[in-house]
């Protein structure tokens, strides 16, 4: 769910980057941050990069840390930090994400068919911390450990409602008086991509196990299996077709703030995140990228997926629901082919407007 994490992008992976070519090991740079979506409307703050190496091996990729401070016209506030470290000759990157949020959300219920007419408010106040150590085993392929931990300390909703008459209440939502998850996961990951801010060729693919238990303090016992898989063909040297397929899927007792969700500026744009919400996820998206002018870029994306209690309610492909769009990219750094994002996406009886830093996958 939004405010579970922040997301940021990673770091160019060409071997020669722009701090190589500009002479230097570190590179700082603040701006202020304007943001735009469905669950935020326009949502302001800063951001802030640092990129650096470690030692003096020119071959290793930038390392990177990024940190984010927002607060949206619906009185949301998120705080967040993430970074990729990458070690001598990279045989170990370690990667972190972390957030601390106060989200005044909406909920509809729980399933891929829940009612417009069911919308209810709820607020949130949660803290989010993964981190992950990975290990180069082979080329391109790394494998890892994992530590995912959520507290969702608060837990506001019902204001408006007699007891007992929410949504939540009649729908017995696990976590909707709070909860605490804590997992160890593992991690496989390949990932030859040219480039991981704007990739124009390359095949992605990662594999998160995540298991949450009372042993580790986890308030809810659940396991999670997640697949990333991601193709990048250039048709010519200014379009690139990108193609993604994403499965979550969450087994045992999960709470809301856990759940999949259809919905968010990386997948599935045009829907709310959270419009629709249950225990597993399929989302499968295209795009096709073409540079204009200058700086300048357009993009035509499509998408397709659905949310379910099971696997099962997944792999049939039943009920998908689309969405599609386009969007206009600005490049502000050319070197690390790093962009400015305005996307508008359709979905079904909704539509939304995305204004983020970086490509959607």
């Amino acid at each position: 769910m939004l405010g579970a994490s922040v997301s940021f992008a990673q770091i160019n992976l060409e071997k020669k980057d722009s701090i190589n070519k500009l002479g230097k090991k570190r590179k700082i740079f603040a701006f202020p941050a304007m943001i735009y979506s469905p669950e935020t409307t326009l949502a302001f703050g800063g951001a802030g990069n640092f990129y650096f190496k470690l030692g003096h091996d020119t071959t290793v990729r930038t390392s990177f840390i990024q940190g984010l401070s927002l607060y949206t016209l619906r009185h949301q506030a998120v705080l967040g930090i993430e970074s990729t470290i990458f070690f001598h000759n990279e045989k170990y990157i370690l990667k972190t994400k972390a957030s601390a949020s106060y989200f005044p959300d909406r909920f509809w219920g729980l399933g891929d068919n829940s009612k417009d007419s069911d919308m209810e408010r709820y607020t949130v106040g949660q803290f989010y911390i993964y981190p992950q150590l990975l290990r180069k085993t082979y080329k391109n392929l790394f494998l890892g450990l994992a530590y995912e931990m959520q507290n969702v300390f608060k837990f506001e909703y019902g204001a408006d409602k007699a007891p007992g008459t929410s949504i939540f209440d009649l729908q017995s939502v696990p976590g909707r008086k709070g909860s605490l998850v804590s997992g160890l996961g593992m991690v496989i990951l390949w990932d030859g991509r040219n480039n991981a801010f704007s990739p124009s060729h390359g095949f992605y693919f990662s594999y998160n196990l995540t298991d949450f238990s009372s042993t580790l303090g986890s308030s809810f016992n659940y396991t999670v299996h997640t697949v990333d898989i991601r193709k990048y063909l250039s048709i010519d040297q200014n379009q690139v077709l990108a193609f993604q397929l994403l499965l979550n899927g969450n087994i045992g007792n999960v709470p809301l703030r856990s759940m999949s969700n259809i919905g968010s500026n990386s997948m599935m744009r045009g829907y709310y995140e959270g419009r629709y919400t249950d225990k597993s996820l399929i989302g499968i998206q295209a795009e096709h990228r073409a540079h204009i002018i200058g700086r300048f870029g357009i993009v035509i994306f499509a998408a397709a997926g659905r949310v379910g209690s099971t696997f099962g309610d997944l792999i049939t492909l039943q009920g998908l629901k689309p969405s599609f769009g386009s969007g206009i990219r600005y490049a502000i750094d050319k070197k690390e082919k790093l962009n400015l994002r305005l996307d508008y996406g359709f979905g079904q009886r909704s539509s939304g407007f995305y204004f983020n830093i970086t490509e959607a996958f």
